[in-house]
């Protein structure tokens, strides 16, 4: 028969019914299991957005306390200011002293009250930034196949540094025009290789125009004038100890508690930093050499060609006025012999 029988429609009705029902409660057994996910989940990125909107409160917090402290120093500047100013009308004997300490506490609270404080960053974030730059140059000069050693040349027309890594270990320098270049290229094949604006530039910029008198000429001054700025101007080190030896063309600093790269870091700043301060002074070539220590972070050593008539050691000074009295001691000597003997001839 084509026509269901009544008897077997309840069958089918309730074998329908039940699969509907197995169904439906297995879809809301998975529904029930994915909003369990989503209640677990839900807490942490609550607690998550609550952290977020509490440091953001905090953070504001911090820079309404700190504009606040700016504001009742300038204010209390004015007041001694304006009481400087009345006191030295009310006061005559005094008021030159007076009128001088108004106008100084005025000043100061238009300086407090309208420069804002400078910002700090934090070492770590300062570090992982310029990582990145250190790395994608090491990896350029790795891929090329370039040199581990670094040439830290002046470019007197810019008044600038270039870090110079050649391609072949004899290399020659090349010249100030294709030094300019990211990627030097010239006709002598020894020339070749790579050229970057090193990281000690800008530090070297900050401490010349924070020195109080002219940069060193000499490899003495230098050592002091560039390890002072690592430890006291720049605090890039806890200390920083230098050892020359201008005969030989060598300068080396020990650097101890770095607080910024490491020995492995390409061109990391305290050793550029020194090379290029080096290299300024002494207006020559520096080849910078960074080697890690037991006792010390690391020690850089920065080497040049010695010009005997630019640089000369006192040893070599004091050698040389010894050996010029010697040959007047050893003249007069002989001056008075031949005179001893021209005498004795005439005698005879």
């Amino acid at each position: 028969m084509s026509a269901d029988s009544p008897s077997d429609r309840p069958d089918r009705e309730l074998a329908n019914g039940e699969t509907r029902t197995v169904v439906s409660a297995a879809a809301r057994g998975d529904g029930d299991a994915g909003r369990g996910d989503t209640d677990e989940a839900t807490p942490d990125r609550v607690e998550v957005a609550d952290l977020r909107r509490e440091n953001a409160r905090l953070r504001q917090r911090y820079e309404a306390l700190r504009r606040g402290r700016y504001r009742q120093t300038a204010t209390a500047l004015a007041a001694l200011g304006v009481a400087g100013l009345l006191g030295g009308a009310v006061f005559p004997p005094v008021r030159e002293t007076l009128v001088v300490l108004g106008a100084i506490g005025l000043f100061a609270a238009a300086v407090t009250r309208y420069l804002s404080p400078e910002r700090f960053i934090p070492v770590g974030v300062g570090s992982s930034v310029f990582g990145a730059h250190a790395s994608n140059h090491a990896a350029v000069v790795d891929e090329l196949g370039l040199q581990d050693t670094m040439v830290y040349v002046p470019d007197a027309g810019r008044d600038a540094v270039r870090l110079f890594v050649p391609e072949h270990r004899g290399y020659a320098l090349p010249d100030a025009e294709a030094l300019r270049d990211t990627f030097v290229v010239s006709d002598d094949e020894l020339a070749r290789g790579v050229a970057f604006n090193p990281s000690g530039g800008g530090l070297f910029d900050e401490f010349e125009r924070s020195l109080d008198g002219p940069l060193g000429d000499d490899p003495e001054t230098l050592a002091r004038q560039a390890t002072d700025a690592l430890v006291e101007l720049f605090e890039l080190a806890e200390t920083a100890t230098a050892e020359t030896d201008a005969a030989d063309g060598r300068l080396t600093v020990r650097v101890e508690d770095c607080r910024f790269g490491s020995a492995e870091t390409f061109d990391t700043p305290v050793a550029s930093f020194v090379a290029v301060a080096v290299a300024h002074g002494l207006d020559a070539p520096v080849v910078a050499e960074v080697a890690a220590g037991e006792e010390m972070d690391f020690a850089v050593t920065c080497r040049w060609d010695v010009e005997d008539d630019k640089i000369e050691s006192p040893a070599s000074a004091a050698s040389e006025a010894e050996s010029e009295a010697e040959e007047s001691v050893t003249g007069e000597t002989e001056a008075e012999d031949a005179e001893a003997e021209a005498e004795a001839d005439e005698r005879r």
